[in-house]
């Protein structure tokens, strides 16, 4: 019976996951960025923010990171929108790898825990799995508006992200 229990605890928290990364859900989470500035999402409310989940041995996440440091630039200028990249990578890892691919996304190290809480998707067995890279895109309510993945993705970000700051 113990291990009914046992097993019934971790399908609903698995569960209780795989809905935090859905259309609509709302994945607050706080962190420390490379420069040990706190980023917060609850603090974010009023913008719209743009997520990349990704990691440095990940070789689609380095290959998109050209595209999204133009996409950046775009919006450099308009202080409603925020871009961040949660890395599964440790920080002395990160600190190499991002002085010869900078990334212009404010970077949050060790962020394994993050996406797996926030972001992962229940199996059918219970494990929870990310694919990389994915993208995110958070209303001004910090609502999931937009989910894509990987280079393809790109572009639903740029329209979902458009849209968005139209509303406005």
């Amino acid at each position: 019976m113990k291990n009914f229990y046992v097993l019934f605890a971790i399908l609903v928290f698995a569960f209780s996951i795989s809905a935090q990364n859905q259309i609509g859900s709302s994945p607050a989470f706080a962190a420390i960025d490379m420069a040990g500035q706190k980023v917060d999402t609850t603090a974010l409310k009023g913008k719209v923010v743009v997520l990349n989940l990704w990691f440095i041995n990940c070789p689609n996440c380095v290959e998109e990171i050209k595209m999204l440091n133009t996409l950046v630039d775009q919006y450099k200028d308009n202080k409603d929108v925020v871009f961040l990249g949660i890395a599964a990578s440790r920080k002395p890892d990160l600190e190499k790898f991002l002085v010869k691919n900078p990334f212009k996304y404010t970077v949050i190290p060790n962020g394994s825990m993050i996406i797996i809480s926030k972001f992962g998707d229940a199996g059918k067995n219970g494990e929870l799995s990310v694919p990389f890279p994915m993208h995110y895109v958070l209303d001004r309510d910090g609502k999931i508006v937009a989910k894509a993945q990987g280079i393809k993705g790109i572009e639903s970000v740029k329209t979902e992200l458009a849209k968005q700051l139209a509303k406005r």
